[in-house]
């Protein structure tokens, strides 16, 4: 069998990944193998696969480990959702293999763009994209003078890190709430601005932070397969409370292909925005890589990783995963759930060489 896809460590969707290609594949009637990896023993990802693998631990050994594996078990595609600068470094090498190597981008310094989210505000603001108005702060001195004083339009203010992912770290400050509400209902983001700046003063190293306007939303996550900057597919999802609506039109949604352009995008990537009190959407940031809700987008009849596998394996162009995106959608209504899987306590998938008596 010569279409095999190989899904490298990634973050919180590559289980998604890999269901999404397989129900794809039954669907097609196709015959694709699904390979996945991990350095760490995440049975309930890897018992999705046909093959899964155990990556080594260090960097160094990466490469190697890489070529052996594509020579051994004949793969035809790379996908990896952590590393993408690694990966980026020795692209030639990999794909002198004779295999595909999707990690984000092809362009390197796009991460470090997409990494810093004043840098990329600052960008995307430079090429015309309306985006969140953003100020690095250095110090927390700075920050209590910014907070006394907004320098934006608006006196609801929030705060995140420059780098960071899923949201960690993110806080809105809100003089009413009780000095017990970040303990109380961590979930609401909400922080008495006093006390954030105490916390900010003991703990010592302080980490640049990212300070901007607080938007009413709602917000918007926008799911894409992308060639070099081509949008060739996408889903976007408009989140309102607890529920999320698919849709694929709209003003936030051309904003965020366009985001995906300009960042010469490649693969599946994600790009959030969120609306101003007037309606208007905004650039929040762009993240190279699939979202933690991409498995949500295949309720919308696209089925974004099983487009994206049947491209990289040369199965379908680029005009018909267009054709077929735009044929597949239909809008939707979601609500995530937390539901339970049962966890493996053996890969009965796991590839062993006939000399591995692990």
């Amino acid at each position: 069998m010569t279409n095999k896809i190989w899904l490298m460590e990634g973050l919180s969707s590559q289980r998604d990944l890999i269901q999404g290609i397989r129900a794809f594949a039954n669907l097609k009637q196709t015959d694709v193998t699904v390979i996945a990896s991990h350095r760490n023993e995440r049975h309930e990802i890897l018992s999705q696969a046909d093959i899964a693998l155990t990556e080594p631990q260090d960097a160094d050994d990466r490469l190697a480990f890489i070529l052996a594996t594509v020579k051994k078990l004949g793969v035809k595609a790379i996908h990896t959702g952590r590393h993408a600068t690694w990966f980026e470094a020795h692209r030639a090498a990999i794909t002198a293999s004779g295999v595909t190597l999707t990690t984000g981008s092809l362009q390197p310094a796009m991460f470090e763009l997409a990494d810093d989210k004043v840098e990329y505000a600052h960008a995307m603001e430079k090429a015309g994209l309306p985006v969140v108005p953003s100020l690095r702060v250095e110090s927390v001195d700075e920050l209590r003078a910014l907070i006394a004083r907004s320098p934006f339009a608006s006196k609801s203010l929030c705060v995140k890190p420059v780098k960071g992912i899923y949201g960690m770290g993110f806080w809105r400050f809100d003089e009413n709430v009780s000095p017990m509400a970040h303990f109380i209902n961590p979930d609401s983001r909400k922080v008495n601005a006093r006390f954030y700046l105490s916390a900010l003063e003991q703990a010592g190293k302080f980490e640049p932070l990212v300070l901007m306007p607080y938007l009413p939303g709602p917000e918007y996550s926008v799911d894409m397969l992308v060639e070099d900057g081509a949008v060739l597919a996408a889903v976007g999802r408009r989140k309102e409370g607890s529920v999320q609506y698919l849709e694929n039109h709209g003003e936030a949604f051309e904003l965020a292909k366009a985001c995906a352009r300009l960042m010469k995008a490649d693969g599946l990537v994600n790009v959030q925005t969120r609306n101003t009190t007037s309606g208007k959407p905004l650039l929040l940031e762009i993240n190279m890589r699939p979202s933690g809700g991409i498995g949500y987008t295949r309720l919308s009849g696209v089925n974004l990783p099983g487009l994206f596998a049947f491209r990289q394996l040369g199965l379908m162009s680029q005009q018909d995963v267009l054709d077929e995106a735009e044929r597949a959608f239909a809008p939707a209504v979601v609500r995530p759930l937390t539901e339970a899987v049962n966890y493996p306590t053996a890969l009965t998938n796991r590839y062993r060489e006939e000399n591995d008596h692990e």
